[in-house]
């Protein structure tokens, strides 16, 4: 594939990419995003079947954007300091304007109800990895007697993800960056 394919294809899924973050996968019509990426309807089904096809694929890509927030993360951090690495890098992301990834899944989250099943299957496989990447960080913590286990490992990184998702929620609502004090906040409520 040659670069002027490649950002074209680029354009479109950040087109798609914003639009779905702000108004969600079913208020997004073909025709808005291919306004916004401003190609032509053949332009798109050139590289995407449908709607469908372009929003599992961006998902694909977020997934991979979170999995590779974890694994940047400097490994000699310990694992407390490395959970605090990860939550203030997508508070820091979030709040720069150009990093819609947690409102994008926020809103796909909340219409899963009226989303075809393969959609849904992307969505929930997003979460449960970003579920699985929090739990590895907080089982960490416990063996290094870091953390309090007043709470199941299970039901720590659950409360991590159910706040920053508050956060992302009151930022989509509010319009205003997420605080970063919420990252002491997770911290200081885990030892």
């Amino acid at each position: 594939m040659t670069a002027g394919k490649r950002s074209t294809k680029q354009k479109i899924a950040d087109a798609a990419k914003n639009l779905f973050s702000t108004h969600g996968f079913g208020q997004t019509s073909l025709d808005d995003i291919i306004t916004a990426a401003g190609i032509t309807k053949g332009a798109f089904y050139h590289y995407f079947k449908s709607k469908e096809i372009i929003c599992q694929e961006i998902i694909d890509s977020v997934q991979i954007e979170y999995q590779n927030i974890f694994k940047s993360v400097s490994g000699e951090l310990n694992p407390l300091e490395q959970l605090k690495a990860v939550i203030a890098k997508i508070v820091e992301l979030n709040n720069s304007g150009q990093w819609v990834n947690c409102e994008l899944m926020f809103r796909l989250g909340s219409q899963m109800q009226t989303l075809q099943t393969p959609l849904k299957q992307k969505i929930e496989s997003f979460w449960k990895s970003c579920f699985s990447s929090y739990l590895s960080i907080i089982t960490q913590c416990r063996e290094a007697k870091l953390v309090n286990e007043k709470l199941s490992a299970e039901q720590q990184a659950k409360l991590i993800i159910d706040l920053l998702v508050a956060a992302v929620w009151r930022k989509t609502v509010f319009d205003d960056n997420i605080d970063t004090g919420i990252i002491d906040y997770i911290i200081e409520n885990l030892k």
